[in-house]
């Protein structure tokens, strides 16, 4: 998962896609990086490491002048680790200077890199979004007609902003696997992977970029906007609202925080048998869905976690050491609130189980009577080929264990997962009855062909 910015018509354009991508700093922690364009020759300014500690004012007002830009944060997915890797891609062909940052897996990158390659491609990066460049580079025709005519040899997830001088391209694919929204600042248009980082820098959220669409933006005015490829069904990623977007971002006419409040309703529902002392959420993402469980259950809410915010999501971490380490730094428990209490425990997945283990421990240690491990999402069977680095099946413990052995292995007194009917529910916008989500990671049937040449990369 990764979070993309663009900005266009605007001289401050490189320190609000700054604040933008501080914004979406929960999409990606790796790396950062920002190319502008408009005033000078286009330059890109990326680094590893966090937003704040990449761009400061220096950087921002004197290394970065523009009008137009676009921005990246890193989790990796489908190559390794390093600043080669980091976005915005930049290159100059016949085109021109263009700069593309993307989110999403290019599920037929493998394919299309052997065939540029017969064709003499040269690649300096490992990552899937560099074949787009490739096939930029190689098109002929307008701006909008290239980039429409190499997005249609593109297969699997991708949400991309694209700069050429002061033209910025906010583009889709036609599952609308990855969100990509649309917004306004005065005369600036915005595109971002969410609307909260819109609203941040004070501008309005416009609406959702569709599945399949290219919106060309130039000089303050959308120039034009179309349909590249269309799609007989919707399969936007349910866990986008489960676990990778903020609270306070529009999804499906909602906010995610809604969503979320739902999920616990609906859990509560399902453990309307199960008595307890509190309800206790694991933080951050387990919060609004243990506030919606409390309210139905009548059962007290209470923060038995103390968070520590100075360390990073740790199922974004790229290796299994690290998200270790993190969880250990990241949370402990309040003593006097757990000791000696029935809890209910509110997270929103198991994805390898490590994790969820040791929290169960603290607790223990720390005098809990009983837990109920609640999870607002159904268990995770399959891994993610669209942009998320869950691991393969032989790493995923609710695909090699049942709900009792898993909660044997965790150590809870009771383990429960959130319906996929009901997941659907709580996510669904409430004026539209068609399905429109990707539930892969949950039934293990994916909406694209997975074949041995898919692309994937698990760390």
């Amino acid at each position: 998962m990764c979070g993309i910015i663009g900005v266009e018509n605007n001289d401050n354009a490189a320190v609000l896609a700054s604040a933008g991508l501080l914004t979406l700093q929960h999409r990606g922690e790796e790396s950062a990086g920002i190319t502008i364009s408009g005033k000078e020759k286009m330059k890109t300014f990326k680094a590893m490491g966090l937003v704040s500690r990449i761009f400061n004012e220096e950087i921002l007002l004197n290394k970065l002048p523009g009008t137009a830009a676009v921005g990246h944060v890193r989790y990796t997915t489908s190559a390794k680790s390093s600043l080669t890797n980091a976005q915005p891609f930049q290159i100059n062909c016949i085109h021109g200077n263009i700069a593309v940052a993307h989110n999403g897996n290019i599920t037929n990158f493998l394919k299309i890199k052997q065939m540029l390659l017969r064709k003499g491609a040269i690649f300096n990066h490992t990552s899937d979004t560099e074949i787009l460049l490739h096939l930029i580079a190689m098109a002929k025709g307008n701006l909008a007609n290239i980039v429409a005519s190499s997005l249609r040899k593109l297969e699997g997830a991708f949400s991309l902003v694209i700069l050429k001088d002061k033209t910025l391209i906010g583009a889709r694919d036609e599952h609308g696997f990855r969100p990509l929204v649309l917004g306004k600042i005065e005369s600036s248009y915005i595109i971002s992977s969410e609307s909260a980082a819109i609203e941040v820098i004070g501008g309005t959220y416009i609406r959702d970029i569709k599945p399949g669409e290219i919106v060309v933006i130039e000089n303050g005015q959308i120039k034009k906007s179309f349909l590249y490829k269309k799609t007989k069904k919707q399969n936007t990623c349910i866990f986008e609202q489960v676990y990778f977007s903020r609270p306070d971002s529009i999804t499906f006419g909602k906010t995610v925080k809604e969503a979320r409040v739902k999920m616990g309703e609906y859990l509560a529902n399902q453990m309307k048998n199960v008595k307890a002392d509190i309800v206790m959420p694991v933080p951050d993402t387990g919060y609004f869905a243990a506030l919606g469980f409390s309210r139905t259950s009548n059962i007290l809410f209470e923060n038995g976690f103390v968070r520590n915010h100075y360390v990073g999501r740790s199922f974004i971490k790229p290796s299994q050491n690290l998200r270790d380490l993190t969880a250990r730094l990241k949370l402990r428990p309040i003593h006097e609130v757990v000791k000696g209490k029935e809890i209910i425990l509110v997270d929103d997945s198991i994805v390898r189980g490590t994790t969820s283990k040791r929290l169960v421990n603290i607790l223990r240690e720390a005098g809990a009577k009983k837990i109920h491990f609640a999870l607002s999402c159904p268990p995770i069977i399959g891994s993610c080929y669209y942009g998320i680095d869950t691991p393969s099946k032989d790493h995923l413990i609710a695909a090699n264990n049942s709900i009792e052995e898993m909660r044997k292995y965790l150590g809870a007194d009771s383990l429960t997962f959130l319906s996929l009917e009901n997941l659907v529910k709580a996510c669904s916008c409430a004026d539209k009855k068609e399905k429109v989500f990707c539930t892969s990671c949950f039934t293990g049937k994916y909406p694209t062909i997975i074949s041995r040449n898919t692309y994937k990369e698990d760390y």
